[in-house]
């Protein structure tokens, strides 16, 4: 009997341990991501909930659906409040501030209260163009010849499209367009003075600009037409809608199958669309941090705001190192295991095994019962034993009191 209760209380305490070290990894292994360029968030997980609760802890994600990063002025505003907080945090000098406010809204320069970029001087039109602006039927408010200043000018905001540039360059293109008797020095300079504000103008274009060009469809502006998601954004947005009200009705097997299948391709579609916002949205902060000398960016990371997500993480990474250190150590077992349980239970109810619940995709299939739930009942059976009295800093503890008691009721001497 003596021996079948040794046995027991070494199992015991071994599986304290193992599940203390699993849990312990698990947490400095999410920590340690923290510093690499892929740090660890529960946000997919919380995401992808399924069962009875998952309304609740899709919410946590703060933007499940990530319809946020498909709004222009939601990304801009953030942008905003991460540049104001960026300058702060940093001290930037003023050169610096203003270089990443030109990244942030354009590197442009002005033609008194007018944003512009400019061509190098360009002396004269060529011969043959009178009205540069009917000649290439380009608005005059897009771009214009100043021959006071000799500069070929574009305006700051509405930008020079490719169809636009085209027509200028066609101006003097062949034997049959307007300039075509032109001296061919004159040619050349224009030439050169168009392609100089255009590429000015592109290395100009601030981060917000490539924001509206690939949140509302403007090709000619970025030149890159695989970045225009409008309609696509209004697909992504009908698919979700109608997913959420298949799914209230989903009631067999096959129903359940067919809407694992919708919402895969359903998040195939969101990283599309919102995947050229998310590299933007990277881009700028890589560009700002360059900006740096090595004893600014010695002060670390800018903070980011406060959030569910965020606390969770925090609670998430920070909760299994310190418990699964308790659990190990055998210090306050009891609550320790107490709290880890309701820890992963939580993990449970996220996506349960549940009847009627479609199951996570990969090699396991649990029914009711996961690798979660059993851990939980495991830790509970570990908190109903004084494990951390048989092999932990708890005993030295317990010692520690009884000897305090004993001292304490010991008659006094004569």
């Amino acid at each position: 009997m003596v021996r079948n209760s040794l046995t027991a209380a070494v199992f015991i305490v071994a599986l304290r341990l193992a599940i203390g070290w699993q849990l312990f990894y698990e947490g400095i292994w999410k920590l340690d991501t923290q510093d690499t360029v892929r740090p660890w968030t529960a946000a997919g997980y919380l995401k992808n909930a399924q069962g009875p609760f998952r309304d609740l802890f899709r919410s946590m994600a703060g933007d499940p659906d990530e319809l946020d990063w498909l709004d222009f002025d939601t990304v801009a505003a953030r942008w905003d409040r991460w540049a104001r907080d960026f300058r702060t945090h940093y001290r930037l000098s003023d050169r610096q501030a203003k270089k990443l406010d030109q990244l942030l809204n354009g590197a442009h320069g002005r033609l008194g209260d007018r944003p512009v970029y400019a061509s190098d001087e360009l002396d004269r039109l060529p011969e043959g163009i009178d009205d540069l602006n009917q000649a290439a039927r380009v608005s005059e408010k897009i771009v214009w010849y100043d021959p006071e200043k000799k500069r070929l000018y574009v305006d700051g905001r509405r930008h020079l499209s490719a169809a636009e540039k085209q027509r200028l360059l066609d101006l003097v293109r062949d034997e049959d367009a307007p300039a075509a008797g032109a001296p061919e020095e004159q040619k050349a300079a224009f030439r050169a003075a168009v392609e100089k504000v255009d590429a000015r103008q592109k290395r100009g274009i601030g981060f917000r600009e490539k924001l509206a060009g690939a949140l509302k469809g403007n090709p000619d502006l970025l030149g890159n037409e695989a970045w225009q998601r409008v309609g696509r954004k209004s697909e992504y947005q009908t698919r979700l809608a109608r997913y959420e009200r298949e799914r209230k009705r989903a009631a067999t097997a096959f129903q359940w199958d067919h809407l694992q299948d919708d919402w895969e391709k359903i998040q195939t579609l969101r990283a599309e669309i919102t995947g050229p916002v998310k590299a933007l949205d990277q881009e700028f902060r890589e560009a700002a941090m360059k900006l740096l000398t090595v004893e600014q960016m010695q002060r670390g990371p800018v903070s980011e705001p406060a959030s569910v997500l965020a606390w969770s993480d925090f609670a998430t990474m920070w909760g299994l190192t310190v418990l699964g250190l308790l659990l190990i150590a055998g210090l306050f077992t009891r609550l320790a295991a107490v709290l880890a349980a309701v820890m992963l239970f939580s993990f449970y109810l996220a996506m349960p095994p549940f009847p009627g619940v479609p199951e996570l995709p990969g090699p396991e299939h649990s029914l009711i019962v996961n690798k979660n739930l059993i851990e939980v009942i495991a830790l509970l059976a570990i908190a109903a034993l004084p494990t951390g009295r048989w092999f932990g800093i708890d005993s030295w503890i317990a010692g520690w009191r009884s000897r305090r008691r004993s001292q304490s009721t010991a008659p006094s001497p004569a």
